[in-house]
């Protein structure tokens, strides 16, 4: 509810905001002690899982506040119809049902932290391109542009659960499986909260949603900076293969 109002009227919605964010507060120190615990402070302590977190909620954070921005944009800076800006849409979702799969496979074989960078570069390269082309009248290079943020949000979303859900003991998976839909959620209200900032603060048919799809490009970047952190250094990883391996004559 605040961050539905907090644009409209700055005064409730900062209210209702703050009355969250102590009731938060309280339900963590009732919490803390548990063994199980609504909030998973325990599962927050793991450094993997704490930066996927943070990766989820920055990359959902832009989807959301592109998925807003856009119909704004086809419709009133680039003269589109309804129809048509749908269609427009279309590839994001088609590229990110392709590029899952293809994630999940490498997976097996490629660090789930290079993935996901790799996607959320191509997601901010997608987004980045559509805030700055001087697209005219001509708005089709805009498909190429959607295909990239569908591939690049395929190929981050995938191993960022995966990642979340396997870092954490299996007693505990379904605590991780609620923060992972948490960091959704929270990133998704704050891009809809952002783009509706945007409206409120800026006049213009292409100005809010052309900025708003740049920071969203921002925020997808630095979802993918963040997954760079779990890469382990390669010294490290040296380490841990010439633990591994056997040793010779076994």
């Amino acid at each position: 509810m605040g961050a539905e109002t907090v644009a409209a009227q700055p005064l409730r919605g900062g209210a209702l905001l703050l009355a969250a964010a102590l009731c938060l507060a309280g339900l963590v120190r009732r919490e803390k002690q548990r063994e199980a615990p609504l909030v998973p402070l325990d599962l927050l302590r793991v450094r993997s899982f704490r930066l996927s977190v943070v990766a989820s909620v920055l990359c959902f954070t832009g989807q959301m506040a592109a998925a807003v921005a856009l119909p704004f944009y086809l419709q009133h800076g680039l003269g589109q119809d309804i129809v048509t800006a749908g269609l427009f849409l279309v590839p994001w979702p088609l590229a990110t049902a392709v590029a899952a799969p293809i994630a999940g496979r490498l997976s097996d074989r490629v660090g789930t932290g290079w993935l996901c960078a790799v996607g959320g570069l191509l997601l901010a390269a997608g987004l980045a391109l559509a805030a700055v082309w001087p697209l005219g009248q001509d708005a089709r290079p805009l498909l190429a542009f959607m295909v990239m943020c569908g591939f690049g949000f395929g190929l981050f979303q995938t191993p960022n659960n995966r990642n979340m859900l396997l870092t954490v003991p299996k007693t505990r998976s379904g605590a991780a499986g609620g923060m992972q839909g948490t960091a959704r959620l929270v990133g998704q209200t704050a891009g809809a909260v952002l783009m509706t900032v945007l409206f409120s603060l800026l006049s213009g048919p292409e100005t809010a949603p052309r900025l708003g799809l740049a920071l969203a490009a921002a925020l997808t970047l630095a979802g993918g900076l963040t997954s760079l952190l779990r890469v382990p250094p390669r010294g490290a990883a040296e380490a841990v293969e010439a633990v591994e391996a056997p040793a010779p004559g076994r």
